[in-house]
């Protein structure tokens, strides 16, 4: 039987992209301390102790920033607690940055692992689906799932029809998740502060890209970079917590003769490159110009699930995780 060498080669490449792309995934995982990372599965976060651990982590962020959003919190009707969920909301001028819905699920008995669909209800016959994943369950005890809800939360909050939300699964019995409890938590953002929310750093940058005319060259400076966790496609990130994305930012653009220079030593070396360039002394191992980097960083708070105890949260800064200011290096 012949081989067929195209196909085992490109299985081969595959193999080392797939290998070397997981090393650099572990790498940064260690640096960051995530080597060690929670069973999405067991993972069992309260209400309670979302709540406390996010106000902690709101605090430490605000020794540091401003335009920290403010926490809510929602509870369901109780006369209409099942099949609909209905959060009173008062109609608010506020921008909602993220809003969760926690739910105590029952014990399943035997089945661990079901497909649930949030839905907003927008009339006696429609229905909107905000979310739809897989929830892992306990057979004996009841356990804690969280949905994203934001869309529904900021449609209440700016005065739309509030007719609550269903938790559909079609596996369930009555075709419904009855949870136990319920609880809404919301990020908010007070209408005038909204333009101080794009950037923590802003005040502090003095190399933001502005923009240009046409056809001029841009000089090294820092560009926005929007990092959300969960497109990674790493497990790891799926203990994140808070923050869901931010902006990292990194630095590109052309580093011109005395433009910027981060250090003396690449004064010297933009020096030396001009002179060899000038001299026509250029050979390959020619003094290479100096390059546009980051010359200040900042660090991110972090809240996530505490590897150690599926069932509890912990507030953690990363170093070096955001560019707010670019050089000639």
């Amino acid at each position: 039987m012949g081989v067929n060498w195209a196909a085992a080669a490109a299985w081969t490449f595959f193999y080392l992209v797939q290998v070397r792309s997981a090393e650099r995934g572990l790498s940064l995982f260690r640096d960051l301390g995530l080597s060690a990372a929670p069973d999405v599965a067991k993972i069992n976060i309260s209400h309670d102790e979302y709540t406390k651990m996010m106000t902690l982590y709101l605090d430490t962020r605000q020794q540091h920033h401003f335009a920290i959003p403010d926490l809510l919190t929602f509870y369901p009707v109780k006369r209409d607690w099942w099949p609909r969920l209905k959060f009173p909301m008062r109609p608010q001028r506020v921008e909602v940055e993220g809003a969760q819905l926690h739910v105590l699920a029952p014990a399943t008995g035997n089945q661990t692992s079901l497909r649930v669909q949030v839905t907003q209800i927008l009339s006696a016959r429609r229905r909107r689906v905000i979310e739809e994943k897989l929830i892992h369950l306990s057979p004996t005890l009841p356990k804690w799932c969280e949905f994203e809800v934001t869309s529904a939360v900021q449609s209440w909050l700016n005065g739309e029809r509030n007719l609550g939300l269903e938790l559909v699964c079609p596996e369930c019995r009555n075709n419904y998740l009855k949870p136990l409890q319920a609880a809404v938590s919301a990020l908010v953002h007070p209408e005038h502060r909204r333009s101080k929310r794009a950037s923590p750093y802003q005040s502090l940058r003095r190399t933001d890209c502005r923009k240009l005319r046409k056809g001029a060259r841009r000089v090294c400076c820092r560009h926005d970079m929007e990092v959300t966790f969960s497109k990674l496609r790493f497990i790891e990130m799926g203990s994140i917590v808070q923050p869901k994305s931010y902006d990292a930012g990194f630095c590109q653009g052309q580093c011109p003769p005395n433009f910027n220079y981060a250090t003396n030593h690449s004064r010297i070396q933009s020096l030396l490159h001009q002179m060899e360039w000038k001299t026509g002394k250029r050979n390959r191992r020619a003094v290479p110009k100096a390059c546009c980097a980051p010359s200040k960083l900042e660090p991110l708070e972090i809240l996530r699930v505490n590897p150690s105890d599926t069932t509890k949260l912990i507030v953690e800064k990363w170093d070096n995780m955001q560019v707010v200011e670019c050089a000639c290096s």
